[in-house]
């Protein structure tokens, strides 16, 4: 076995170029494991009240003598309410509504995408080092499309959040507009669908355009080639025949052609030399994986700067006594941010600065 966990066949086969390229991924998708794998969230989920629902509310919050902070629409026909706030929440209402349901619901989708991101690269990884090139295809397929929905996502939520902490200081009109704009993008996000009866206004974006979109993001014009290939390989079709096989070998006649089939690795050999056979289909996993594994490990890097950056810049976390994961607490001056990327005064944590810059992808 090497450094990527490859036997010396497979490695062999993909050459060392790939093989390296795989160890260092092997590595990424270690340390996204260990930040990722033990942790868990809550998320909040607040529901408009109005007529009938918002009176039933008030009975039950005075009947039961629970603690809620609410805020009502200009107009007063519709309330939004939340249990569970802290004594800083319940001085700030619009705050306390508001920024905690908005970031324990970023939290959790970023935690979805990490753990969905690291089954596809752990399995793809293994298909690759047992030479499972069927389930391999499946995997790396599944992973384009997860690139992205990733990318797509990230981005309207970095968009959003840009012009919500851009927004002038007041206690309720910033709060209502950061939620106006990141709300849509979090339903679209969490409820997207393309099944039977979804809801229209939230289908998921086509799987084609999300590889239009990779393509866009790294500039790698050979993901609609690769996905088409794993697409076919991934179904009873042509690709699939060939997934364990070698290339065709045609007689210079023209008259013959020859394939080769095996369930591992295939080689021509003579006295003097030894030639890899070209595996096109666990080439197409190979590389397509190093790609889009890549980009979505740089955009999960990014989206976890974007999700810390909304709660320590709204404080949501201290607005709530709910228990969940990335509830950092704002510090202050030169001590370390809880983001883990620097001194807090160099985090930019505040309203009306800039939102983290993404990596190069």
């Amino acid at each position: 076995m090497d450094e990527s966990g490859l036997t010396k066949a497979v490695a062999d086969a993909l050459g060392a170029q790939r093989t390296a390229a795989l160890a260092e991924l092997t590595d990424r998708v270690t340390a996204l494991r260990r930040m990722s794998e033990d942790a868990g969230t809550t998320d909040v989920l607040l529901t408009p009240l109005t007529g009938r629902a918002a009176e039933k509310w008030e009975r039950l919050a005075r009947r039961e003598a629970e603690d809620w902070v609410y805020i009502r629409s200009d107009d007063g026909a519709t309330v939004l309410a939340v249990d569970q706030a802290s004594e800083a929440g319940a001085r700030d209402p619009a705050a306390a509504v508001i920024y905690p349901e908005l970031h324990t619901r970023l939290v959790s989708w970023w935690l979805v995408h990490a753990w969905r991101s690291a089954d596809l690269l752990v399995d793809t990884l293994d298909s690759l080092t047992r030479w499972r090139i069927t389930s391999g295809a499946v995997t790396a397929r599944a992973l384009i499309e997860e690139a992205g929905a990733l990318v797509d996502e990230q981005n309207a939520i970095a968009e959003a959040w840009r012009t919500g902490k851009a927004a002038a200081k007041d206690a309720l009109k910033r709060p209502a507009l950061v939620r106006e704009t990141l709300t849509p993008v979090l339903l679209k996000a969490g409820f997207g669908s393309r099944m039977n009866g979804s809801n229209q206004k939230l289908q998921a974006t086509n799987v084609l355009t999300l590889v239009k979109k990779v393509t866009k993001a790294t500039g790698d014009d050979s993901f609609p080639k690769w996905y088409d290939l794993l697409s076919d390989a991934a179904h009873p079709a042509f690709g699939a025949r060939i997934a364990l096989a070698t290339p065709p070998l045609v007689h210079t006649s023209g008259a013959v052609t020859v394939r080769s089939y095996a369930r591992s690795p295939m080689s021509l050999s003579d006295e003097e030399s030894v030639q890899v056979l070209e595996a096109t289909v666990a080439f197409a996993v190979a590389d397509s994986l190093i790609s889009a594994g890549t980009l979505v490990l740089n955009v999960l890097d990014d989206g976890l700067a974007i999700v810390d950056d909304f709660g320590l810049t709204t404080s949501a976390a201290t607005l709530t006594r709910r228990i969940y994961w990335r509830a950092f607490h704002p510090t202050r001056g030169s001590r370390a941010c809880p983001c883990g990327r620097g001194k807090w005064s160099t985090c930019g944590h505040r309203w009306g600065s800039k939102i983290p810059t993404p990596r190069s992808r």
